[in-house]
């Protein structure tokens, strides 16, 4: 397995993924939400990677626990499951995440960064199966028209198929085991069952073809400093949050072989910086960081993260395992 770093000449500081006008709408229909139903206090939610009761008390965020697996170090809510799966057919959220104004906006803020990310991942994978172009795509997920769009343009897109999406109905041009690529970008936190998941994805790829990650990690530095004050992370849109460990281990045991691992996200020390003054007072060398070191220092903190494999945004390339391989 291959552990890459993305170097990027552009400050964190540069980046806007989200206008707070929308956010802070989103937030209002979810908070509501989590506030008008039952919330469980037994904090015996299973660790969706270990599958053991091992998890320990990491935070509460509107009322709902959070616990960290002792074994793998990822997190997980406590929900239960009807509760979860109402949420994720709220009509009025995902309303809001169909019109025109909010889907412009992200596409004027991510535009850039999706076409890296698919110049990134073409370069993967000509090194890894030997072709890159007009491959068979199966995109679970994807609820931005934006970046469906930009995948479809790319010269890596050849049959383009989206699964699962609030845009449309699911569209079958590629059949189940003729995927040169399956893309499952920013789902993972969704996931009750992600083992379950990732089996289910690994059925649309040919042989030795390719399943994208991308998702929160729970071993990335903001997640870990801020806990219940990441404006990022919030119940019940975020249930599983990897850790880097947790998911190679989910991955594999899935019947997948992992080629690449990389933390290349550059909001991390944003995200703490914007919230320095919520703080535990116990995280005084963030507080001293924060406070002493310019603009620079800070930067080369971020791509020490990214390096390191410690930021909290993680992307996994595995590559489809013989059927015998599976455990």
């Amino acid at each position: 397995m291959l552990r890459s770093f993305q170097y990027t000449e552009k400050s964190y500081l540069d980046y806007a993924m989200q206008s707070n006008v929308f956010r802070e709408k989103e937030n209002e229909i979810v908070r509501k939400y989590v506030n008008s139903h039952p919330i469980r206090k037994d904090m015996y939610n299973k660790c969706p990677v270990c599958g053991k009761n091992s998890g320990s008390y990491f935070y509460t965020k509107w009322d709902v626990d959070y616990l960290c697996c002792e074994q793998c170090k990822s997190v997980f809510a406590v929900y239960d499951d009807e509760v979860v799966q109402e949420y994720q057919k709220l009509s009025e959220l995902i309303q809001l995440r169909l019109e025109s104004a909010y889907q412009s906006q992200i596409t004027k803020s991510r535009a850039n960064v999706w076409e890296e990310f698919l110049d990134w991942i073409s370069v993967r994978s000509f090194r890894f199966i030997r072709r890159n172009r007009e491959l068979n795509i199966v995109d679970v997920g994807n609820r931005f028209e934006g970046y469906s769009e930009c995948i479809q343009k790319a010269d890596l897109c050849g049959k383009y198929d989206l699964r699962s999406s609030i845009l449309r109905d699911d569209s079958y041009r590629v059949k189940d085991g003729e995927a040169d690529i399956v893309f499952y970008l920013d789902q993972m936190q969704k996931e009750s069952n992600p083992k379950e998941r990732l089996e289910e994805l690994r059925e649309y790829l040919k042989e030795d073809g390719l399943l994208i990650i991308n998702t929160r990690a729970g071993s990335g530095f903001d997640i870990i400093t801020l806990r219940e004050h990441n404006d990022k992370i919030y119940p019940y849109e975020h249930i599983f949050l990897p850790s880097v460990k947790g998911l190679v281990a989910l991955v594999e045991e899935s019947g997948y072989e992992v080629l690449e691992i990389t933390t290349p996200g550059v909001m991390d020390v944003k995200y703490v910086m914007d919230s320095k003054d919520k703080l535990d007072d116990r995280e005084g060398f963030v507080q001293y960081l924060l406070q002493e070191s310019n603009q620079g220092i800070l930067q080369e903190f971020q791509r020490f993260l990214q390096k390191g494999c410690l930021s909290s945004f993680v992307c996994v390339i595995a590559r489809k395992g013989k059927k015998n391989e599976a455990v």
